[in-house]
């Protein structure tokens, strides 16, 4: 019948998903100690086409299914080498045809801590290890249209992040996710078999993602991959809606720009886009998201050098990304 909008844990990524900017959980970056950073992403995910697991077909029924997002992130450095973390989007779905509504509301509370474990010159190490919670009782059992799945997650993530010359830099990442059983509003479901209970088995999934390119203080350009591998072998059935226990993988590729503007006391204006190139189960989304985002210092000891070390990175001075005054001009 349909799909899921590109696996709403999304939370994640996106980033999972949809925050696939620097100083968030996927990321090399992190705030200096007494650092926070904070903003607000709109993202836009919209696909007609989907497979029915390896099936490529056409969503005639429902049109075009278009998810909207509203994101709240934030990341706080307690120390230049551990950050806490934190994101919640308010979501809507809608259909462009047919008779069914889509829906809105607060999604999942994400919470996280990012370490550098290791840092070898201009290499870093870094774990990661946080997860989600819902925010409210929305209705998880009415894909593609639902949300959220109401799935508590927990999750552990390992980084690698290279920095080369001309402010070039290599990210590799990698997350696994524990999902908990979900409890919907019917006393059977059939995947592949019939399950007489209300408690949906929901797979743990595995993300990996890369990015490379440009990153300075005061603007970023990179390109990103990344791909998603559900546990489990169940696909939707025949002209069927998908299900929460399904197996959603997709491969997607896209970019991240941003820049800090000085005339607006650097405020981070960030763009990204993606598009889904393979998958099962899955919608063949074109995802955009605008961010705005700020950096704000409340380090004790203010001196002219602890105000400009508000981002740090392996290879940088002192731990520290330093606003060069050229770049204020």
């Amino acid at each position: 019948m349909k799909n899921f909008t590109k696996f709403s844990l999304l939370a994640m990524l996106i980033f999972t998903s949809l925050f696939a900017n620097a100083q968030m959980m996927n990321d090399g970056i992190f705030m200096a100690k007494g650092s926070l950073c904070g903003g607000i992403t709109y993202t836009n995910d919209s696909w007609k086409n989907y497979w029915e697991g390896s099936l490529y077909r056409e969503n005639k029924n429902m049109g075009t299914v278009t998810t909207q997002s509203v994101a709240l992130m934030g990341n706080y450095g307690i120390s230049d080498k551990l950050n806490v973390l934190f994101s919640l989007p308010y979501i809507t779905t809608k259909p462009s045809a047919g008779v069914l509504h889509g829906m809105s509301g607060v999604q999942d509370l994400t919470l996280a801590v990012k370490y550098r474990l290791v840092q070898a010159g201009n290499l870093s190490v870094i774990g990661s290890v946080g997860g989600s919670i819902p925010t409210n009782n929305y209705v998880a059992d009415f894909m593609p249209f639902s949300i959220g799945n109401q799935s508590k997650t927990v999750f552990a993530r390992g980084i690698l992040y290279y920095t080369l010359p001309a402010n070039l830099a290599l990210t590799v990442n990698g997350v696994y996710t524990s999902r908990a059983n979900v409890r919907v509003d019917r006393e059977m479901y059939y995947s592949d078999k019939g399950y007489f209970t209300n408690e949906m088995i929901m797979p743990d999934v595995v993300n990996f993602g890369a990015k490379l390119g440009h990153y300075s203080y005061r603007w970023q350009l990179e390109g990103t991959y990344d791909q998603q591998v559900t546990g489990g072998s169940i696909d939707i059935r025949r002209n069927d809606m998908p299900g929460l226990c399904n197996k959603f993988d997709y491969t997607r590729v896209g970019f991240i720009a941003s820049y800090r503007v000085p005339a607006l006391k650097d405020l981070q204006i960030m763009i990204t886009g993606g598009k889904i190139l393979s998958g099962r189960n899955v919608g063949e989304s074109t995802t955009f998201s605008i961010g705005l985002s700020k950096i704000v210092g409340f380090s004790k000891n203010k001196t002219s050098d602890s105000q400009n070390r508000l981002i740090c990175r392996p290879g940088d001075n002192h731990g520290g990304m330093e606003m060069k005054k050229e770049e204020h001009k």
